[in-house]
């Protein structure tokens, strides 16, 4: 099929058919090039297309190509911008992995929920991708390699020459008389992709013609295999889940290892964390699903961790140590709480208020946010008072969170545990009395009535 007549198929798929404008990442090499002649030349309305060329840098040719892209974008009649970004060498990425995420993250600039950002990778691209996976020894996720469509930024992310070789790209160009600028990095072999370009696959596709198509057919395989673990997942992780960031144990503890596995990394990728690798994966169930009630184990993963606080698997994101914080509270009607706790507001029409009675004049009122475990409380649904780890623990909070709760005191007196209890003297029914919401970001505190 004619390059231009599958690039107007592709588009006229109903998933895009809502999409209003198109971005083009703009690289000014071979395949780029063929994509933005294929778009120039088609129906689609020149005003509803940009092209973006992404500066990194890298090279000192980059500002010819820069100039390069806007001239034949000029020729097209097409719209240009041009993005200018710095990488750095976090994260272990290296060049490739640094200069491609900060790509992508320049490009989603442009890409709002009526756009779609079309990208240029084609059928040995694909099989570059998959071989990388393979040296990684992912499943079925990395085995996937590069969807045609998926979601990005606010709209989505497009490759429509994925089914084509780098042969009919070249072919097209040739036969259009086509120029492209020529990145002198794409021939350095120390780079992963660029070692498979020149030394393996060139040679398995001389050896069997249809090894690229055939490998990227695996690909697809890959993906279909994917959505279908991704369709169990969903369902599982609606059986096991408590909370956002909280997935029930014993639940859990009735899967086979393999669908554990799979609803686990399923719930990580919703929850934007990197996959964890099986050995990891293999400590989660060992330590945190098989170990014992009272145990307290922590695995980290990234910046985040896994915790367990009796029957619930937790993701903890990190913290600051507020424990000697104390904030002053002067009958502001909003009050800010440090670290991400969200706000105090008073006397707002909500579900979640607490009735107390209002201070005296000349009452000091504070909140902390760790109380000694020794100092006993009397919630207002007890029969007796308790000590605080007591309450801590019958109110089932995990133990990273006893020095987060919001302690409201009159002075030395303790008044209540914002999301677990209101101290038995401090209650009130009065209409006139203060009523207290704790608006927090993150899931509030579960109350668990004992006696």
């Amino acid at each position: 099929m004619a390059l231009s007549k599958q690039l107007q198929q592709f588009l006229a798929q109903d998933k895009l058919s809502q999409h209003k404008k198109i971005v083009l990442a703009l690289s000014g090499g071979l395949d780029s090039m063929v994509l933005l002649h294929l778009l120039a030349t088609s129906s689609i309305p020149k005003s509803l297309i940009t092209a973006v060329h992404v500066h990194h840098g890298l090279s000192d040719l980059a500002d010819d190509w820069v100039e390069f892209c806007r001239e034949r974008c000029a020729d097209y009649g097409i719209g240009f911008n041009v993005q200018y970004v710095s990488l750095t060498q976090e994260l272990g990425l290296g060049i490739e992995g640094a200069a491609r995420k900060m790509r992508y993250l320049a490009l989603s600039n442009y890409v709002d929920n009526q756009s779609v950002l079309l990208t240029a990778q084609h059928q040995d691209d694909q099989v570059e991708t998959l071989l990388l996976a393979l040296k990684r020894g992912s499943g079925t996720l990395g085995l996937g390699a590069m969807p045609s469509i998926k979601a990005f930024a606010q709209g989505q992310l497009v490759r429509p020459l994925l089914t084509t070789s780098r042969r009919e790209i070249e072919q097209y160009a040739s036969k259009h008389r086509l120029n492209w600028v020529e990145d002198d990095s794409n021939k350095d072999s120390r780079f992963d992709r660029n070692f498979l370009r020149h030394h393996i696959i060139k040679f398995l596709n001389e050896r069997w013609p249809s090894f690229s198509r055939s490998a990227a057919r695996s690909a697809t395989l890959c993906q279909e295999s994917n959505e279908l673990l991704d369709e169990v997942a969903s369902d599982d992780l609606c059986k096991v889940q408590v909370t956002p960031l909280q997935l029930s144990i014993k639940r859990l503890l009735t899967m086979s290892t393999v669908r554990c596995n799979n609803v686990l990394r399923y719930w990580l990728r919703q929850c934007d964390v990197t996959l964890p690798s099986n050995a990891v994966l293999r400590q989660i169930r060992l330590q945190i699903l098989q170990g014992k009630d009272d145990s307290d184990p922590l695995i980290k993963l990234g910046d985040l961790s896994i915790r367990r606080y009796r029957d619930g698997l937790y993701l903890v994101r990190p913290t600051d140590d507020i424990s000697q914080v104390v904030v002053p509270w002067q009958g502001q009607v909003s009050l800010a709480l440090p670290d991400g706790l969200g706000q105090l507001i008073v006397n707002q029409q909500s579900e979640n208020n607490v009735h107390l009675i209002k201070p005296a004049s000349e009452a000091k009122v504070t909140i902390t946010f760790s109380i000694a475990g020794s100092y006993k409380a009397w919630p207002s649904e007890r029969s007796k008072r308790r000590s605080v780890k007591k309450l801590l623990q019958e109110y089932q909070v995990p133990t990273w969170q006893r020095q987060r709760i919001p302690f409201i005191f009159y002075d030395d007196v303790l008044v209540a545990a914002l999301g677990l209890w209101v101290e038995k003297d401090f209650v009130s029914t009065m209409v006139d009395d203060m009523r207290v919401c704790w608006q927090s970001p993150s899931h509030q505190l579960k109350r668990e009535k004992r006696d």
